[in-house]
């Protein structure tokens, strides 16, 4: 064999040991892609991801597009990923999501898994039995309140913030509403950006007052009845309140939460009814600070008994009372706005229209268990300092009511650097020869307060209602002709509470008692130079968080 043959013959040869090498299989070989990649909802802006493990691989690479930019990918958890599974925190409430994910090796990448898209949206749940055990209410859920549910004792119920509660409009569950009672908390921290909004299940445009029943909290404050005493609305769910003895009781926190178109009547307008939040013996370290009530069927706030304080408080479109306080209640609040532009009818089966709508409407103690009548103690001896409460006046179809303030009954208390105005009604009603005779004791003191448009007076005339224009001469008690001259826009549509005119200084003329001011909210009550509820030159607290619709 010439040597030419011999070399042809080995790279023959070698080609077949390269060809035979290749065929057996024994060769590296490519990661495959992951399989099973699935997405699912954690949060409005959480989205968990998990997919199946592949041998040989030592981390994954995954990546998100959104689909406004189809094509684009980016990497997410910072490139290698050990484990298989992953929450992206970073998404964006219903904003459509393509996530793929990559091997990694060593030596080598797989081809990316096939596209799985995803979009965040809320959920519902229906909530029709007691809460025995504490639980959280998330954001990424509606949730339907069906029937009377009660938050037992030793219980917390948490409201993350931007959750929406809607109360059930069906006719079998009228009432609907949310209990908090003696020894529970409710933990309903929103913010002004996203607030906890408690409304009717019916859509916008087809709400009404009395649609569901509103939020009651049940304390372990102290009230002046004694007996056993029970909350008002339907008596087959009535709960005692009286008995407490715990004016720092706890009920937990509202902070940023807006009620709509609660309020139920069960007997047929004599007075049993439930509210936009009622608020049964609740104790001062209870937070209430930054709550809206809009277009309820009966009061909005409701106080009976206990000492909670308050601050930053909107009520719009009441059925009834704007700010309703009685038996014993000793709270402090500052910053209140009230405001009626018309009289709402209430849903069909929820009640009857109110025959005497009030601003304020004060009592001390009536009814059963007050042992010494109107004279029982403790006194109703409440502090409201810097409110703007402000009627429909000629607007108002109701015969009776349309008072600013009615103080009736034995109360005590301050009202101080507020503002009434436009009520059909006077301005201040005193009712009874006791709360007269508490006033001219100087017991209850209202001292700088602005009126405009009452229709009937700022004042009972003398004689009628136990009159007391005399007795409000040295309190600094001053008029202007319009409410329009005292705000800077009255509109619903953009209205803007900074006092104007008479009302912008010269209020604060009496220094508030020291027992009044002291620990209010970790700080002191602070005595302001303005009437009404927002300073003319700082920040419009009420934007943001609160609304003005009636349907």
């Amino acid at each position: 064999m010439t040597l030419r043959s011999r070399r042809l013959l080995t790279l023959l040869l070698a080609a077949t040991a390269a060809s035979a090498c290749g065929d057996d299989g024994s060769g590296p070989q490519p990661l495959p892609a992951p399989t099973g990649l699935t997405a699912s909802q954690v949060s409005l802006t959480s989205i968990h991801l998990s997919w199946n493990s592949v041998v040989g691989a030592s981390t994954y690479l995954l990546q998100r597009a959104a689909a406004s930019n189809p094509g684009v990918f980016s990497t997410l958890g910072g490139g290698a990923m050990v484990a298989t599974t992953f929450d992206d925190n970073t998404a964006s409430a219903g904003v459509a999501y393509t996530y793929r994910v990559a091997a990694v090796s060593a030596s080598d990448t797989s081809t990316f898994s096939t596209g799985v898209s995803f979009t965040t949206g809320l959920q519902q749940a229906t909530i029709n039995t007691n809460i025995t055990s504490s639980r959280t209410l998330y954001a990424d859920t509606v949730y339907v309140l069906s029937g009377y549910i009660k938050v037992l004792n030793g219980v917390t119920l948490t409201i993350q913030a931007g959750t929406k509660i809607v109360g059930d409009t069906s006719v079998a569950a009228a009432g609907s509403s949310l209990w908090i009672l003696r020894g529970a908390k409710i933990n309903a921290q929103g913010t002004a950006i996203s607030p906890i909004v408690f409304t009717s299940q019916r859509a916008p445009g087809n709400r009404k007052p009395g649609d569901w029943g509103g939020i009651v909290i049940i304390g372990n404050g102290i009230i002046s009845r004694t007996g056993t005493v029970l909350t008002e609305g339907p008596g087959a769910v009535a709960e005692t309140y009286s008995g407490g003895g715990d004016n720092t009781d706890s009920s937990g926190v509202l902070r940023y939460v807006r009620i709509e178109f609660a309020g139920y009547d069960v007997s047929g307008g004599a007075a049993s009814e439930l509210n936009g939040l009622s608020m049964y013996a609740v104790g001062s370290k209870t937070v209430l600070e930054y709550v809206e009530v809009v277009a309820g069927l009966d009061d909005s706030f409701e106080w009976w008994g206990g000492a909670v304080d308050g601050r930053y408080l909107v009520s719009y479109e009441s059925g009834d009372d704007h700010f309703d306080w009685t038996e014993g209640f000793v709270g402090r609040n500052q910053f209140l706005i009230g405001l009626q532009v018309s009289r709402l009818l209430p849903a069909a089966g929820s009640g009857t229209i109110s025959t005497d709508p009030h601003g304020f409407e004060v009592d001390g103690c009536n009814g059963s268990g007050c042992t010494s009548g109107f004279r029982s103690t403790p006194y109703t001896d409440a502090t409201f300092v810097n409110v703007t409460m402000v009627g429909s006046g000629s607007v108002e179809t109701q015969a009776a009511g349309g008072v600013g303030a009615v103080l009736r009954r034995g109360t005590k208390g301050l009202i101080q650097n507020t503002i009434i105005a436009r009520w059909k009604g006077t301005g201040i009603t005193v009712r009874d020869s006791v709360t007269g005779n508490i006033l001219v004791a100087d017991s209850l003191n209202l001292h700088d307060i602005v009126f405009a448009e009452n229709t009937r007076g700022n004042y009972d005339s003398a004689g009628v209602n136990f009159g007391q224009v005399a007795n409000f001469a040295a309190d600094n008690h001053r008029s202007a002709t319009t409410a329009a001259s005292i705000f800077t826009s009255l509109n619903p549509a953009g209205l803007d509470w900074r006092p104007a005119g008479i009302a912008a200084s010269g209020c604060g003329t009496i220094t508030i008692p020291a027992p009044r001011t002291a620990s209010f909210f970790g700080g002191t009550m602070p005595n302001t130079a303005y009437c009404g509820a927002v300073d003319p030159a700082g920040p419009l607290w009420y934007q943001g968080w609160t609304v003005y619709v009636v349907n």
